[in-house]
């Protein structure tokens, strides 16, 4: 028997599918492609809001559409050329949802989202067109397609196209997180290839992040701001979504993991039930048994296993991918902390060591130590400017004493000290005494 969680996903994806689209299309068709980038209206407070018309469509044909690009749940994406300038765009044709529905309101923060984002790997919004019956979001176009589509052409992706792809989406979702926005659905079918690779330059897969219709931007990292809906899709979901018990934006983390690993050409978890499927998610330990690891670096799958942790405390964060030696290409810098846990135990190790150095030089000893030394060199270089004759003209008590070996009595009091007996002649005697300034002091005798 299914778990409720994937009840819930039945029920949802099949709501979804039952949205209206426009007359012209028909339900039969394959599209998921070209959905547009969504930002919160918080990022307003960090980048400049993008000037995005929204203009009423009268009977003035401004675009030509051509070839369907894409179907979704929401509506149609053609490609299209602005008949006046003869650029290429992509439109997203979207049926109006009924009033009040909240559709609506999805689609409405979809579009206040998009309005506000400027990254250079995330799809830009260039204009929206309204009539009482549709909606029309103009894109820039991704000629390439999905990313998935570019995998099951290439079969899989080299590790150097690998490390540009995830450099890429992990820049985007860092932009997104810093403005406290989870996507909640980035998956292959949600990144888009700009051009095809032999038309950009040094063949560079050129990713644009898009379809943030799953996407919600919290107020900081309290327990107010914990997510509790389960919502995207079941493989690229991450294990705390589908507990109940709350996830935050580390969930993406979990789907870049996945999309990582999916570059390879096979996915991390493979089950023929969606509860099997879900057990293996929930409690399994990335594994690299199929013969294509064989040729990937270990830092590749370093990175990967600590993207893939169960615990999302133990997963890497989206500007720890950046600075990641297999991103940088820097061995040679410094461990860091794959984790935000690991990075708080080396914290506190820190810490710690300098209160150790403040309880040391606060001490008496230390500064009886330096007083010590110095005296000691100080006594030292005389002895070593002067010969034996020019020490015999210094009149008594004036001659410096020889060099003091290093004394481990600091804590002890001048009373603990036992007294050495005097020795012969031209020797050197020990006394204790409560006034010197060190427990110890040598006097020179005739």
């Amino acid at each position: 028997m299914d778990s409720p969680i994937i009840s819930w996903l039945d029920e949802e994806f099949q709501r979804d599918n039952d949205c209206p689209l426009p007359p012209s299309l028909d339900d039969s068709t394959d599209v998921s492609g070209l959905d547009m980038d969504m930002v919160s209206p918080r990022t307003s407070r960090d980048t400049s809001e993008k000037h995005v018309p929204v203009i009423r469509l009268e009977e003035d044909e401004i675009y030509k559409f051509g070839r369907k690009l894409g179907q979704g749940s929401f509506g149609v994406v053609y490609e299209a050329t602005h008949i006046e300038t003869q650029t290429n765009w992509a439109i997203k044709e979207v049926c109006r949802p009924a009033a009040g529905s909240s559709k609506v309101k999805m689609l409405a923060h979809e579009i206040e989202i998009l309005k506000q984002m400027n990254h250079a790997h995330i799809i830009h919004l260039q204009e929206v067109y309204e009539t009482p019956r549709m909606i029309y979001l103009v894109t820039e176009l991704c000629a390439g397609g999905e990313l998935t589509q570019l995998l099951k052409r290439k079969k899989f992706f080299t590790e150097d196209e690998t490390r540009h792809i995830i450099c890429s989406l992990a820049d985007a979702v860092a932009y997104l997180h810093k403005r406290d926005i989870m996507h909640r659905d980035l998956k292959l079918e949600n990144i888009l290839v700009k051009n095809s690779p032999d038309e950009d330059d040094n063949d560079r897969i050129n990713i644009k992040v898009t379809d943030f219709g799953l996407a919600v931007q919290t107020s900081g990292v309290g327990i107010e701001n914990i997510m509790t809906e389960a919502c995207g899709t079941l493989i690229y979901m991450a294990p705390e979504m589908m507990t109940g018990c709350g996830y935050t934006q580390w969930c993406d983390m979990w789907s870049i993991g996945v999309v990582m690993y999916m570059l390879s050409g096979e996915p991390p978890f493979v089950s023929k039930t969606k509860a099997n499927l879900l057990e293996k998610i929930t409690n399994q330990e990335v594994t690299f048994t199929q013969p294509i690891w064989a040729t990937v670096s270990d830092a590749a799958k370093n990175l990967l296993t600590c993207l893939l942790k169960v615990d999302p405390a133990y997963r890497m964060s989206a500007s720890q991918i950046l600075e990641n030696p297999w991103i940088t290409g820097d061995t040679n810098g410094p461990a860091i902390p794959s984790n935000v846990l690991d990075m708080m135990h080396d914290h506190a190790q820190q810490e710690e060591g300098k209160e150790m150095m403040k309880i040391y030089l606060n001490s008496d000893n230390l500064i009886q130590v330096i007083n010590n030394t110095y005296s000691t060199v100080c006594q030292g270089a005389l002895m070593k400017t002067m010969d034996e004759a020019e020490l015999k003209k210094l009149p008594r008590g004036t001659r410096p004493s020889p060099p003091q070996r290093p004394l481990r009595t600091c804590h002890r009091s001048p009373g603990q000290l036992q007294q050495r007996p005097t020795v012969s002649a031209g020797t050197l005697r020990t006394t204790a005494s409560a006034h010197a300034p060190h427990p110890r002091r040598y006097h020179s005798t005739p």
